[in-house]
This record gives structure tokens, C-alpha cells and sequence, in this order.
């Protein structure tokens, strides 16, 4: 009689095992390497079609961001708003829904990022400025303007150097979506972009309202170089824009895009 050799059904439940193990040891950072992967790739894409739309803008129009004004309801000529919708056929006004989105999906966005910027101040200014506002606020840089624009011969408005807190809301910015499902956020006080001047900065997210809707960050912020690993790449990305470009506005920004 031929003798037949197999596995128990011990072993066979023993290798099941260590294959589950393995499997949910690893799969999650699989999926957060690709979601890192697509992550970075949007984010490049989206940099370069925006930086496209100004270049198109100067061969067009003969305006760049230095000529920008800031933006309100009926986004007349002049305003980014109306850039974004002329230069990006697709682009469409998504502020109300995108922030509420946001808060339904993840109690808002998660920052811990500062950007530093330069408020020109006006005398309107002064009407939301207090000397209680908050740290880290606009309010708080232009308060430091007050006695220079209620003096006599006050200039139309005062230059601040200052740093806020990066963390957008419905209240600061506009929000527009592109073709490709990528979202582009931008400071309701942007205009007469010129380097330096960042006052006019905003943000791409990647996925729009789809979490998990966190600035990308540095993986130690008190290192001297920023890392970013593939798994820690994130879905919103800082940006200044000013005379005819688009970049980076943090370290960890600037690390993505020009990392492997």
C-alpha cells in the first residue's frame, strides 16, 4: 500500500497564521506608501498646471500675480478667481462645500504649520485687530500697525512682517476645484503678488475633501534637514505664488516636490 505525505491540519492552520501576521504587518504600509506615491505625483501635476495658467495668462492678457486683486463674490477682471476659471476651463468655486466637507470627514484640517508672511495692513484693518486677537493671527500683525495708520499722515496701508498659523478655513480662503479632482485653496487678501509679499499663499489638496486632509509636515521638524518618508506623505501642500509662479511654501513641501 503507497503511503501518502501531506500537511496536518495543524500546520496548515500554524502557516495560515503566520501569513495573516505577516499580511497585516505589512499591508498597511503598502497602502500608505502607494497613497504616498499618488499623493506626491497630484501634488506635482497640479503645481505645474497652476504654474501653466499664469504663464498662459502673461501670453494672453500681458497680467501676472503682481496686477492681482483680491477677490470677492462677483470675481471681477483682475482677481485669481478669474484666472483660475479663464486659463482652467474646469476650475470651479468649491469653497462653501469643500470646508464643510472637510469638517464632516475629519473635524477639520490638521496643521501645525506657520508660514511667514508680510500683511500690508489698511486703516479696515483695524476694525477685526484687537489687542486680545490671538497669536499667530492676522489680526495680531496688523494691531502692530495701529499707530502707524491712525496717525495724521497715515500711508493707504503699512507693510508687516509676521508669522501665522497656517490653518485654513472658510473664513481666509477661497477654494476652487481643477479638472483632475485636485484642489486649489488661496488667500482671501492676495494681491499685488511680488516675491516676498507672501500674503498670497494658499494650498493644493490633493484629494479634495477626502481625508485625510493633514498639511505635509517634515518627519522631525527639529532636524536639521527635512525628511518626508513616503509614509508620512500627506494630501495639502503650502504655496506662495507672486509674479508669474507657483512654489513651495514650506520645507516639507519643497522636500516632496523635489525628492525622489
Amino acid at each position: 500500500m503507497t503511503k501518502r505525505f501531506g500537511f496536518t491540519l495543524a500546520e496548515v492552520l500554524i502557516t495560515l497564521g503566520i501569513i495573516g501576521v505577516v499580511a497585516a504587518m505589512t499591508i498597511p504600509t503598502l497602502i500608505s506608501n502607494t497613497n504616498g506615491a499618488q499623493f506626491k505625483s497630484a501634488y506635482k501635476k497640479a503645481l505645474s498646471s497652476l504654474n501653466q495658467a499664469v504663464l498662459m495668462n502673461v501670453a494672453m492678457e500681458d497680467t501676472d500675480f503682481r496686477t492681482l486683486v483680491k477677490d470677492d463674490d462677483d470675481h471681477g477682471s483682475g482677481t485669481l478667481a478669474r484666472m483660475l476659471t479663464d486659463r482652467l476651463q474646469s476650475a470651479t468655486d468649491m469653497t462653501d462645500t469643500y470646508f464643510a466637507e472637510v469638517a464632516e470627514n475629519s473635524n477639520g484640517i490638521t496643521s501645525d504649520t506657520t508660514l511667514d508672511v508680510t500683511v500690508n495692513c489698511t486703516l479696515n484693518d483695524l476694525a477685526d485687530s484687537s489687542e486680545d486677537a490671538e497669536e499667530g493671527s492676522i489680526e495680531s500683525i496688523c494691531e502692530q500697525a495701529r499707530s502707524e495708520l491712525i496717525a495724521q499722515d497715515a500711508p493707504a496701508s503699512v507693510p508687516k512682517p509676521g508669522t501665522i498659523n497656517f490653518n485654513p478655513t472658510a473664513n481666509d480662503y477661497y477654494v476652487y476645484a481643477l479638472a483632475d479632482g485636485t484642489y486649489f485653496g488661496f488667500s482671501k487678501r492676495a494681491e499685488n503678488c511680488t516675491k516676498g509679499n507672501t500674503m498670497c499663499h494658499g494650498f493644493i489638496d490633493v484629494n479634495g475633501s477626502t481625508n485625510p486632509n493633514t498639511v505635509i509636515a517634515c518627519d522631525d521638524e527639529d532636524a536639521d534637514t527635512c525628511e518626508v518618508d513616503n509614509s508620512n506623505v500627506r494630501d495639502i501642500y503650502p504655496v506662495l505664488f507672486y509674479e508669474q509662479t507657483v512654489e513651495p511654501a514650506t520645507k516639507a513641501a519643497r522636500t516632496v516636490l523635489f525628492g525622489k
